[in-house]
């Protein structure tokens, strides 16, 4: 390595530890940011080609950093990949969250138990009707009693084309969430508004997952990662979920003076008569869990929503008048989150109060 070399790369490497300060300040607990910076320093020296991006574009590189930080993960690794692109003709680092990294965020919720992500081939058998079925009823494997009879007798039974992907998750609490459906259709567009090129030998979407030898298996981890990452607004995908579970129980427990109540001494009498609060909505329906409601209210100060505007926009978003938002259904915050999660900005939150329609997706999933 020569001696300009030399100064190039210890400027990309200068650049990251110049702003340990910054990733620690958002890297969650079980991330050290020594341990962080490490193994972004290990990626860069195992490849050259990333490291010639980082080199040309040390900004990049620390804006990949950042956002892996953020959602919790450790770059260079299959939860978050660093990979080498150009840009008219220079190079830089893209940062993307691989699947595996969409579905530890949602173990890290505590809230979920598994998450199923599958593809499905045009020879598998596959049934799923909504309103009837729990979660999908799937098998890729062959009739009969032997491993050749579900493997095939080579090992590798061809099962077609990939036409679909679908993913759920099993909570602790023993529910399902929402089943995710994607057509064959649906996965090449998130593949497409993505920028996709045939060519870049980078591009996860490119990579022979099962190998060369089976093509028609070509970028299937992308085709989970795009199912994952539209279950993500139906299920918890971050520790604070369960942190403000906790707040919101300790919340319920505390007396006036803002100590805790002891749990050995029975809460006072009020001293005039009321009528219990409702905790369910209508039909019988259960209310919107504190968690919910903390979850939604920090998607809307995302979205720059003003404090006095809110409970109109949940009021809009629910499609009836809400004394509170603590009036919301369980079933209807969860839709709420999820309109709230598509939304890219204010402007698309705007269009969406307007005419009830969010505007058509500018970004893609890899």
């Amino acid at each position: 390595m020569t001696t300009q070399e030399q100064e190039a790369t210890s400027a990309a490497i200068a650049a990251m530890w110049a702003r340990a300060d910054d990733f620690a300040a958002v890297l969650p607990d079980h991330i050290d940011v020594k341990s962080f910076l490490g193994t972004t320093a290990g990626a860069l020296y195992a490849s050259r080609d990333l490291m010639d991006a980082a080199q040309a574009d040390p900004q990049s590189l620390v804006n990949a950093m950042m956002r892996c930080a953020t959602l919790g993960h450790l770059p260079g690794t299959e939860e978050y990949y660093l990979t080498p692109r150009k840009k008219k003709g220079q190079p830089y680092v893209l940062g993307i969250e691989g699947y595996r990294g969409v579905v530890e965020r949602m173990y890290r919720s505590g809230a979920v138990a598994r998450v199923v992500v599958r593809e499905v081939c045009a020879d598998d058998r596959f049934r799923f009707i909504e309103g009837v079925d729990d979660q999908p009823r799937h098998s890729s494997g062959g009739d009969g009693d032997t491993g050749a009879d579900f493997f095939g007798k080579g090992g590798s039974r061809a099962r077609g084309e990939m036409v679909g992907v679908y993913a759920y998750a099993k909570l602790t609490t023993g529910a399902t969430s929402q089943v995710v459906l994607l057509g064959r259709d649906d996965v090449l567009a998130a593949r497409d508004a993505g920028g996709w090129n045939p060519d870049d030998s980078y591009n996860p979407w490119n990579r022979y997952d099962a190998g060369k030898n089976r093509p028609e298996l070509q970028g299937r981890s992308m085709w989970w990662k795009t199912a994952a990452k539209r279950l993500e607004p139906w299920v918890p995908t971050s520790a604070e979920y369960r942190r403000e579970l906790v707040r919101a129980s300790a919340a319920a427990i505390t007396a006036g003076n803002g100590h805790p109540a002891p749990l050995s001494r029975p809460a006072p009498a009020p001293v005039t008569p009321a009528a219990p609060r409702e905790i369910t909505g209508p039909a019988g329906q259960p209310r919107a869990s504190s968690g919910q409601l903390t979850l939604i209210g920090r998607r809307l100060a995302a979205l720059s929503v003003e404090d006095d505007k809110r409970d109109s926009t949940l009021a809009t978003l629910a499609g009836h008048d809400l004394a509170a938002p603590s009036d919301l259904t369980r079933d209807e915050a969860t839709h709420i989150k999820g309109l709230l999660d598509r939304c890219a900005d204010h402007g698309a939150l705007i269009e969406l109060l307007a005419t009830g329609q969010l505007p058509e997706a500018g970004g893609g999933d890899d």
